[in-house]
């Protein structure tokens, strides 16, 4: 039999390839569905650019939304089954009641402008202590939140100290550049956006407050019955990741090429923050029951918060 006979044009081999197209998409459509959140696609943006969608054996749904507190609410109402979420906001919404649980992390460097308070260029404060009295405005029970609270913390002063004027961040960054507030407490792309663009500085940044953890939370529902999903899903990002701290040029095109925002912001971002996955241990448990301790004495959260009973470590396998 000559081996023309197999060659990837032949009738035969058409006909297996389409067999085995046929099989796996047979599998992928038996499998539920994993719906994921992220914040503008950027789990679906990384994935996608390290291949790492390519013949998943199971249907993956994307949601997209522009800050913390929308994943996090779609988890709670089981619209999503996991998602990203900074450790102030899974504080902020598993203290809310909902039934969510850290699965996975991703630890990331914490640059001076990864998390941090900006002012415009001529504001005259000029530390932490300056806050006392000033307008604040950052999105409820977010990173930025948590880092102004720290920031306030770290001089003596408490948040009733301040004026907090809670928004989205885009609507945050209008009112600081028309001077109706004083300091925006953000994170990066906007903290990189803003710095490129010129007329603000950095008041506090948040190294030193903030521990760089960015949580993988599920529902309780889909950890019982989407185990194996949520486990190869943790598995992909852990490639998809490290594929991106190799390659940080290529992925910032990719990036920008989604975003519209200029290259230079996720080169900036990508170069300095170098994200990978860490297992959900001691550490992350300690700085989740920090985060929630100082938001429990801010009387922003009201009942004790105990951060291990939110953490599984079922999922703790790292490639």
């Amino acid at each position: 039999m000559s081996g023309a006979w197999f060659s990837g044009h032949s009738p035969a081999s058409r006909l297996l390839q389409g067999l085995v197209l046929c099989l796996w998409l047979g599998t992928a459509l038996a499998q539920p569905v994993l719906r994921v959140s992220s914040q503008k696609q950027s789990l679906k943006i990384l994935l996608e650019a390290a291949g790492e969608l390519e013949q998943v054996p199971y249907p993956i749904e994307f949601a997209s939304f522009a800050a913390a507190a929308p994943t996090a609410e779609a988890l709670a109402a089981g619209a999503v089954d996991i998602g990203s979420l900074g450790d102030a906001p899974f504080v902020f919404a598993a203290a809310a009641g909902a039934p969510i649980k850290t699965v996975g992390v991703i630890k990331l460097k914490v640059t001076p402008t990864a998390v941090a308070m900006l002012v415009r260029e001529d504001s005259p404060l000029r530390d932490a202590a300056d806050l006392k009295g000033r307008r604040i405005t950052t999105t409820r029970g977010s990173i930025g939140h948590f880092l102004a609270l720290a920031a306030l913390r770290s001089v003596g002063l408490h948040g009733a100290d301040a004026q907090f004027i809670f928004l989205q961040p885009a609507e945050s960054r209008s009112l600081l550049s028309n001077a109706q507030a004083d300091v925006w407490s953000t994170w990066d792309p906007y903290t990189s956006m803003v710095q490129m663009e010129g007329g603000t500085r950095v008041l506090v940044s948040g190294e030193g407050l903030f521990a760089g953890h960015m949580l993988l939370v599920a529902n309780d529902q889909a950890i019982r019955d989407k185990p194996q999903q949520i486990a190869d899903f943790l598995r992909r990002l852990d490639r998809a990741y490290a594929w991106a701290n190799q390659h940080l040029e290529a992925f910032a095109k990719i990036q920008a090429g989604y975003s519209g925002l200029p290259l230079e912001v996720h080169e900036r971002s990508n170069r300095y923050s170098l994200p990978r996955r860490i297992a959900v241990g001691p550490a992350v448990v300690e700085d989740v029951q920090h985060t929630a301790d100082l938001y429990r004495e801010e009387g922003i959260i009201h009942k004790s918060f105990d951060a291990a009973t939110y953490m599984d470590s079922s999922f703790n396998e790292v490639e």
